[in-house]
């Protein structure tokens, strides 16, 4: 009887189900990766329907993560609109990124070609190539969305239908699920714009590896013009540090599916270069080198960072990246959290979970206080954060100081605690307060931590972010039972701690 009931609940809900689905507004796109040329790729979709007179379609300008103009409009070429008798209907283009198109509402098609936005990693093109597409006929496409796919100003927030011609032979490595049409068409869905652009897909025949983290399933994808089993090597250095970095974030993953993407080509460069980005579910990564030995080291080191962002924009961000304008964006005074905590989770969870000893510890934090020196440290790390495309000469210091200011945070948090709470505790209550979905307001978010926190922690938000008061570090390390040498850079054990400053360091490192 429970089986009828369940049969019966399969057969007439379902199809109810499928009826919304197909019959909701959306945006679809099919993208031609089989019959490419010249390396540009046939792109057309159809509107949402509407009943628009006309509409200013966008592609974006800059996407998250990457904070100077890429337009990616640049590579978009042949922009032609169609009623459903293939006759044109007037579109003109305004700018880099953006298109008018008239009489929007009898718009059956538009179409256009896309280049790709660099073909090696050797090639010198302006801007890094993590965000951008590239396509080789036969061999492998990178493809990050933002540059293949746009929406219009007056439709947003609708799904996304992705249809993908591809070699019969290629798979979709992606956070998001592609599905088999037949052997050759590919199909994906997306709930809106971020979430497609969210999720890049590297198309090429599969080497690939799960494993799984918990409850959560990562994806290993590796390219490689020559080597075509190399991914399961990669899986294996990479599940002992997402191990441990489960168990740093409290034994579970705020995330069910993740994605590393991985392109190599060989070089005859001494050395590597490296270029990506982080997404919410996933990480695309760039590599040019003499051989792969590298690898596995280089990507756990890069894994341990770009991971931890499932917290940092994922599930804790501002209404300007909740609401992202790819045209022209608002930036948040929240970089020290977005970057600057979660690259201080990257150098805090090895000793915290015993991966490192205290010796590697005192190196990482050596390497990041003579980083930190070579920027201007007199700046409001909330005023360079509003401003990080005017100012991007000192971007990466949110990667060194923005370290620095959560260590100091996180034993400040230990001390008025007595040991109990830290910067991993604390973003857990941030995650309750402001799951996936939710976002916080930028001027709010200070006094909300000392709401959860303490009163005293609104003062060190004042001095240190928003204010331009030195990094306490000597201060803040001698609590904690460590010897900060200021004018050498050196960090050491202190010869005598007393009960204090060893209880405050095995609260804040474990050990």
């Amino acid at each position: 009887m429970k089986t009828l009931a369940k049969l019966f609940f399969v057969i007439i809900i379902f199809p109810n189900i499928i009826i919304a689905q197909t019959s909701k507004k959306k945006y679809e796109y099919n993208i031609d990766l089989l019959h490419m040329s010249d390396n540009e790729v046939s792109v057309s979709f159809t509107p949402p329907r509407n009943n628009l007179k006309q509409g200013k379609f966008i592609i974006p300008k800059l996407v998250p993560g990457f904070y100077q103009a890429m337009d990616f409009g640049q590579y978009i070429s042949n922009f032609t609109a169609t009623d459903k008798n293939g006759k044109k209907i007037a579109a003109e283009r305004l700018d880099k990124n953006s298109w008018l198109v008239e009489d929007l509402k009898h718009v059956s098609k538009i179409s256009y070609q896309v280049a790709g936005g660099w073909n090696s990693l050797k090639q010198d093109t302006q801007g890094a190539k993590s965000p951008g597409s590239m396509f080789k006929k036969d061999s492998v496409s990178v493809i990050n969305y933002n540059s293949l796919v746009g929406y219009f100003e007056e439709i947003k927030d609708v799904p996304y239908q992705i249809n993908v011609t591809k070699n019969k032979d290629f798979y979709a490595s992606s956070a998001l699920d592609y599905k088999k049409k037949n052997e050759n068409t590919d199909i994906v869905w997306a709930k809106d714009y971020r979430e497609l652009v969210d999720s890049p897909v590297l198309y090429c025949v599969p080497d690939t590896t799960w494993i799984k983290i918990g409850h959560t399933e990562v994806l290993v994808s590796f390219y490689d013009k020559k080597e075509r089993h190399y991914s399961q090597k990669i899986a294996r250095e990479l599940e002992t540090i997402l191990k441990n970095q489960q168990a740093y974030l409290g034994g579970t993953l705020p995330v069910n599916k993740y994605a590393f993407l991985i392109y190599y080509e060989s070089s005859n460069e001494r050395g590597y270069m490296g270029d990506g980005l982080e997404h919410s579910k996933s990480t695309i990564c760039l590599y040019s080198a003499g051989n792969m030995n590298f690898l596995p080291d280089a990507l756990s080191r890069v894994a341990s960072h770009e991971f931890f962002h499932i917290i940092t924009p994922l599930n804790i961000h501002s209404e300007e990246i909740q609401h992202y304008d790819f045209l022209n964006p608002v930036m948040s005074k929240h970089l020290w959290l977005y970057e600057g905590m979660t690259e201080y989770a990257t150098i805090h969870m090895p000793i915290k979970q015993k991966m490192i000893s205290l010796d590697d510890f005192e190196k990482s934090l050596e390497e990041k206080i003579k980083g930190m020196k070579e920027f201007d440290n007199k700046l409001s790390f909330t005023d360079l954060s509003k401003n990080a495309m005017e100012r991007q000469d000192q971007y990466m210091n949110f990667y060194q100081k923005g370290a620095l200011l959560g260590l100091c945070l996180d034993i400040r948090l230990r001390k008025l605690s007595d040991g109990k709470i830290g910067t991993q505790n604390l973003m857990q209550m941030l995650m309750k307060k402001y799951g996936k979905g939710k976002y916080f307001n930028d001027d709010e978010l200070f006094d909300e931590i000392a709401k959860m926190t303490y009163p005293e922690i609104r003062t060190f938000f004042k001095d240190f972010i928003e204010g331009t008061q030195p990094v306490p570090l000597k201060e803040y390390l001698t609590k904690a039972g460590f010897n900060y040498d200021e004018s050498t850079g050196k960090v050491s054990l202190l010869p005598n701690p007393d009960s204090k400053q060893l209880a405050l360091r095995k609260a804040w490192l474990g050990q």
